[in-house]
């Protein structure tokens, strides 16, 4: 009795005191009950079930907390069902266990390795000379993978965190025991199966790149590569040129021209930069020609296999109407059903300062805010600035001194014996803040936000990792329009109506969920699968967790 309730206190979370498992599986099993007299209940229990039952009392020292939670989950599983045999009838494989089997070994169409799911041969038990203990092993090996593949491809193979402290998403999980029931109830079994993994149109996007690189892959292509050198701007000449025409597919319209770098083929270069996310000035330079050759990281496979590992880190419903962040790709974007609204270019943290990636919900906005420093950036790059003239920082930066929340006069601070977890410095609202003139807020333990800033040249870099975490929004008073859209009664008119004079805050109507997301491989508009660079290593790391590199 005391293993059936940490069984349900492992698969539950709660502990529920326990009459007894033959009790349970009375209960379950209603129709292999077979009543003896008024007050007294006989099971009878074939040797497979006994053979079943058995191997729960097997030594699990050796299991780690997944695996005893997964053979927690199939005790229950079982045990509800009287230890009967779940996917074997009369010694032979059910149709739906066939099904089963079959659609495990297509696991590697969502990215993931049928290895990790074995399961019973088809021809199980063909001759009819299995032992009780082999059919109850066949089945018992079954559910495990059923239920392994149900976690894989709904939450993922790899913790998040294991990735970096910086990822702080946490996949949803199955319910361990419904989803045994559900897939073990359904006619339908490869379509609750496949409903495992993640429902977003990204995901199953490259889902079909994947398809499609897998069958490249057996196909002789010559890859036309345009050499390192020089910039290539309109009037360079010379052979690099000439395979750069091959390599976007932009033939000269003169002979003469077939070295030379045209109008046409600057446009087309342009184009090929906007496609791919690139400052599109029309000139080949080190990014550009990096994007042209397609080497921004190793095997493309492994690349987009790791992106729809990532995919099912987020939340299987990211909201009608959401916020979608990529990082790699420096953008961000307002959806709603698949539709993008509106998007523009963002800059995100150094490598040093990571941007989070998480989920959350935006709730307000804040206009003429202040900017209070963190105290890493307060303690390292301010106090020492502050300790050679403070008056003088202070007033050029707009800055104030506050102390348990009010404003102190700074020629009454010791500057040589303070440190910022005494006091907290703040930046006031006006030109030259540090956040702009307006923050779009999601509350979040990460402390970051979407903000403008004065800074606004490094919008028109293709690489835009510069800030400390947070991420700066390029016009954002048009962001703020498009939100504002999306409100009963808000409008970007009356947040403009705002700027100038004191902070306010402005909550939102309808709450909007925002996705701060890492995809390094994604499929464009156009039906193109789309690469960048891995600036934070994440990837890089996915691809070895799930020991793609060896």
């Amino acid at each position: 009795m005391q293993r059936t309730a940490v069984v349900r206190a492992l698969v539950l979370g709660t502990t529920i005191a326990l009459s007894s498992a033959t009790t349970q599986a009375v209960a379950a099993i209603a129709d292999h009950v077979w009543p003896q007299d008024s007050t007294h209940v006989v099971i009878m229990q074939s040797p497979v079930q006994k053979a079943i039952r058995h191997a729960f009392h097997e030594n699990t020292a050796h299991l780690n907390f997944r695996q005893k939670r997964d053979r927690a989950a199939a005790e229950l599983f079982y045990e509800r069902r009287g230890f009967q045999a779940a996917w074997i009838r009369n010694g032979e494989l059910t149709q739906d266990a066939r099904e089963i089997i079959a659609f495990l070994h297509r696991a590697d169409e969502d990215g993931l390795d049928p290895a990790n799911y074995p399961t019973p041969l088809e021809t199980f038990n063909q001759d009819r000379l299995a032992t009780a203990e082999q059919i109850a092993r066949a089945d018992f090996t079954l559910t495990q993978s059923v239920l392994t593949y149900a976690e894989d491809a709904q939450s993922g193979r790899v913790v998040p965190g294991n990735i970096s402290k910086s990822i702080s998403v946490e996949p949803s999980r199955p319910d361990p025991v419904m989803a045994l029931e559900n897939i073990h109830r359904t006619t339908l079994t490869a379509q609750v199966m496949a409903a495992f993994n993640p429902p977003h149109a990204g995901y199953q996007a490259l889902k079909q790149q994947l398809k499609l690189l897998r069958a490249q892959q057996h196909e002789e292509r010559e890859v036309v590569v345009v050499p390192e050198g020089k910039l290539l701007k309109l009037g360079s000449t010379g052979k690099r040129v000439s395979l750069l025409r091959q390599r976007l597919e932009v033939s000269a319209l003169l002979p003469e021209d077939e070295e030379r770098f045209t109008s046409e083929l600057k446009e087309a270069v342009k184009t090929f930069q906007r496609e791919n996310g690139l400052n599109d000035d029309g000139v080949v330079g080190p990014r550009t020609l990096l994007a042209i050759n397609a080497t921004v990281s190793g095997n493309p496979i492994h690349d987009v296999i790791a992106n729809m590992e990532r995919w099912r880190w987020l939340p299987r419903d990211l909201g009608e109407t959401h916020l979608m962040v990529n990082i790699p790709e420096f953008m961000v974007r307002l959806q709603r059903d698949q539709h993008t609204l509106h998007e523009t270019r963002v800059v995100v943290g150094k490598k040093k300062h990571m941007t989070p990636i998480f989920s959350d919900v935006m709730n307000h906005v804040i206009v003429n805010p202040y900017w209070n420093v963190p105290y890493s950036i307060a303690s390292k790059e301010i106090l020492p600035e502050l300790r050679r003239n403070p008056q003088a920082y202070l007033m050029r930066g707009n800055y104030e001194i506050l102390s348990r929340g009010k404003v102190v006069d700074p020629s009454r601070v010791n500057w040589d014996g303070v440190t910022f977890k005494q006091l907290r410095i703040r930046q006031r609202p006006g030109t030259g803040n540090a956040l702009g003139d307006i923050k779009f807020m999601f509350p979040n333990r990460h402390n970051v936000y979407l903000h403008d800033t004065p800074s606004k040249s490094l919008f028109r870099r293709s690489a835009r990792a510069f800030s400390h975490g947070c991420v700066r929004v390029q016009n954002p008073f048009e962001f703020a329009d498009a939100l504002m859209a999306q409100q009963p009664s808000l409008t970007g008119h009356k947040i403009r109506s705002m700027l100038g004079g004191k902070q306010k805050q402005v909550n939102l109507e309808k709450t909007i969920p925002i996705h701060i997301t890492y995809f390094t491989a994604f499929v464009d508009e156009n039906g193109n699968l789309q690469r960048r660079p891995d600036v934070y290593g994440h990837n890089d790391k996915t691809i070895e967790a799930l020991g793609l590199s060896q």
